[in-house]
């Protein structure tokens, strides 16, 4: 779970930091949840490849 939703919603500093450290806490921000999201992915196919592989999917007819 991406932790910046628990993250205060305002930065004190933000103003004093300039538009080159928030473009880079911006990328900084996408490129997590964009890890977060792969991640997620991964561990989904493999658990659906797992189940596959033990014949637990076969009954659910998906024309995969």
């Amino acid at each position: 779970m991406p932790f910046g939703l628990f993250a205060p919603k305002r930065d004190t500093w933000w103003e004093i930091d300039g538009p080159a450290a928030r473009r880079e806490r911006r990328v900084k921000r996408i490129r997590s949840s964009a890890a977060f999201l792969m991640s997620l992915f991964a561990v989904s196919g493999s658990a659906y490849m797992w189940a596959f592989h033990l014949g637990l999917v076969g009954s659910l007819r998906l024309p995969f």
